[in-house]
């Protein structure tokens, strides 16, 4: 059991790549932002956070976003959070992107292990970009969620702290991203050649209880869909 799980853990990070750093309105496609946190250590809190922002000008849009939150300790709280903005400002052909959690223990007394990933995919009509308060809130944002590790939040605390700042990104997402060359949105009845469509979310949530397995991967990104988190219980 514990061997395949390792086997799927690895086969995720290859599929994965590196993980991405933090962006404040940056990065041009490819790769992949991925939160991954390995807990081993009794008695421990493991936090992992992994917040970025795409530009995607190809013809092809497969960018990848994944969490993953395993678990082998005794008394240990383990968490994955990814989080990844894709805006498509050209005209593509493929829109396929992958968005996917994974939360497992194996051999785990008194564990509370949770993945959640947040995809959100925007077609506009040509390159964008936020507005200085747009970024200044997503700064905020990213900064209050790697907060709650440091608090050591526990997992309930933070799956009801997450619809929030959600809709706040998705605010931030209708309301401060303009064409290149302009800094402030769109005053009301102001017309502009290039809009940014309301955002597109692939959500996918995975909780384990003590001794179980959960994966949820849902469809490529259509329409927006939401996903209730599955809880699953076992005793081994």
């Amino acid at each position: 059991m514990k061997r395949r799980l390792v086997a799927v853990l690895l086969a995720l990070v290859a599929f994965a790549g590196t993980p991405a750093l933090s962006h404040a309105d940056g990065g041009e496609g490819g790769g992949a932002n991925t939160a991954i946190a390995i807990n081993t250590k009794d008695g421990s809190a493991l936090f992992k956070l992994a917040f970025a922002i795409r530009h995607v000008m190809g013809d092809v849009v497969d960018e990848q976003n994944a969490a993953v939150a395993y678990a082998s300790c005794n008394s240990c709280e383990t968490t994955a959070i990814a989080i990844e903005i894709v805006l498509v400002e050209g005209t593509a052909s493929t829109v396929s992107p992958t968005n996917l959690s994974i939360a497992a223990n194996v051999q785990c007394n008194l564990c509370d292990t949770f993945a959640a990933a947040y995809q959100f995919v925007i077609q506009t009509n040509g390159p964008v970009h936020f507005t200085e308060e747009g970024l200044r809130e997503l700064h905020a944002i990213r900064k209050e969620i790697w907060s709650w590790g440091k608090q050591g939040l526990s997992n309930d605390q933070i799956r009801a702290l997450l619809p929030d700042v959600l809709a706040r990104i998705k605010k931030v997402l209708e309301t401060q991203l303009v064409p290149v060359g302009k800094t402030e949105p769109p005053q009301p009845g102001e017309t502009t050649t290039s809009t940014n469509e309301q955002p597109t979310t692939t959500t996918s949530a995975s909780t384990t209880g003590t001794g179980s397995v959960t994966t949820t991967q849902p469809p490529p990104t259509t329409t927006e869909t939401t996903t209730t988190p599955t809880t699953t219980s076992t005793t081994p």
